[in-house]
């Protein structure tokens, strides 16, 4: 990763707010991991689709459909967080063993190889967009309602991927006794 180390006193907030018993205890169990990650998607394409009504509404439809997008996207910022924490994907972390980075690492080629193909796909539709528009009159909004839920989505799913492929993915956490009695 492209971070700088952090200092000895932030190192031990990360691994406060990671390793926290009870935080670990809710995330133990994969199934609700996956409920973050299912409700991590449809927040997310939900902000996409406001995005797009935003795009194509009138003006004062238009702040109520933004209004929304603002809401989804901070709502998919928070959840994104909390499947990082789930995941101990946390920037700087460095409480994993070597299983676990390898997981890690794993993870974030796989992101980027889901990223290229979206990143692929998107090309595709705008060179598509391209021909379309030069043979036809098309409206821009509508090419923009496409074409920025879709740079939204490529990016946010740059962003999160690899945590949530964690949080999918990973086994049941056996918690310790010491945890189980706190």
């Amino acid at each position: 990763m492209f971070v700088s180390k952090p200092g000895s006193k932030k190192q031990e907030r990360l691994r406060a707010l990671v390793e926290d018993p009870r935080r670990r205890r809710f995330w133990a169990a994969r199934s609700r991991r996956r409920q973050a990650v299912v409700v991590l998607t449809l927040v997310t394409l939900a902000g996409a689709a406001a995005f797009a009504a935003a795009i194509l509404a009138e003006p004062p439809a238009s702040l109520v459909w933004l209004g929304a997008f603002v809401l989804m996207i901070a709502g998919s910022a928070v959840t994104a967080t909390q499947i990082n924490i789930a995941a101990r994907w946390v920037a700087g972390y460095e409480g994993l063993d070597e299983f676990q980075r390898a997981e890690a690492d794993h993870a974030a080629r796989l992101g980027h190889h889901v990223t290229m193909v979206l990143l692929g796909l998107l090309i595709g539709i705008v060179c598509g967009f391209g021909g379309w528009l030069t043979s036809q009159e098309a409206s821009t909004h509508a090419v923009l309602a496409v074409l920025a839920p879709l740079v939204i989505l490529t990016t946010l799913c740059h962003a999160a991927f690899p945590a949530c492929y964690l949080a999918w993915t990973r086994p049941d956490e056996v918690l310790d006794d010491e945890d189980e009695q706190v």
